[in-house]
């Protein structure tokens, strides 16, 4: 199942190499903590287990793209918001068509925060994440209880927030990834990548980055 990997190999242009330098990344949560962290001692559910599971956690605030890709453009020097601000509203646009293209429920939670996961490891670790495991991701966010209690009852426009930073971020770092395959970055622009997807994985994953691996089996360390 190479689908995605292909579809976001077609999809590099969209992101100027020049922004791949990825400075001033962050997550906007206005201090509330959403993120489930995985129990990595849970076995990852197979996709037929999936099938069986309660409905996945999606917000059901309405949509705020814009408004959360101009939040993550002020991590940005002011002369480069507007443009970012674009670059992450399509980055959105190309997580959207690859949630669809997973078979996943429409914004669903679980597709956003393995989006994230993801991309940024694809860059620490400078490595690809095959289409098989970017599922078991999911599947191992979907499948933590806390993640599908917090669908229930916490501020449906904060789930939706992170929901959407979460996916653009890690679809911008796919992308970045892929953009670095194509047309190599220069060393030390590459560190500041990996120093960016060094610290957000950190700061949601609560453990050393360094330690995780990503394949058909989920996240494990």
């Amino acid at each position: 199942m190479k689908r995605i990997v292909l579809f976001m190999a077609l999809m590099v242009g969209v992101i100027p190499l020049g922004y791949t330098q990825c400075c001033g990344f962050g997550m906007s949560y206005n201090n509330v903590v959403v993120w489930p962290v995985p129990d990595l001692r849970v076995p990852v559910p197979s996709a037929t287990e999936a099938k069986k599971a309660p409905e996945p956690a999606v917000s059901r605030a309405k949509p705020a793209v814009e408004a959360n890709a101009r939040k993550l453009s002020l991590h940005f020097p002011p002369d480069k918001r507007k443009e970012m601000e674009r670059i992450y509203v399509q980055s959105m646009d190309i997580y959207l068509k690859i949630e669809k293209k997973m078979g996943w429920t429409p914004r669903d939670l679980a597709g956003g925060l393995a989006a994230f996961v993801v991309g940024n490891y694809m860059v620490l670790k400078d490595t690809e994440v095959s289409d098989e495991a970017f599922a078991a991701v999911a599947r191992q966010f979907r499948a933590q209880a806390g993640l599908r209690e917090l669908g229930k009852s916490q501020d449906q426009e904060k789930l939706r927030d992170v929901f959407e930073q979460s996916a653009m971020l890690g679809t911008f770092m796919a992308l970045a990834h892929k953009s670095h395959q194509q047309q190599p970055q220069a060393p030390d622009v590459y560190e500041n990548m990996r120093n960016s997807a060094q610290e957000s994985l950190k700061l949601v994953l609560r453990t050393d980055p360094a330690a995780l691996r990503i394949d058909a089996s989920g996240i494990r360390q």
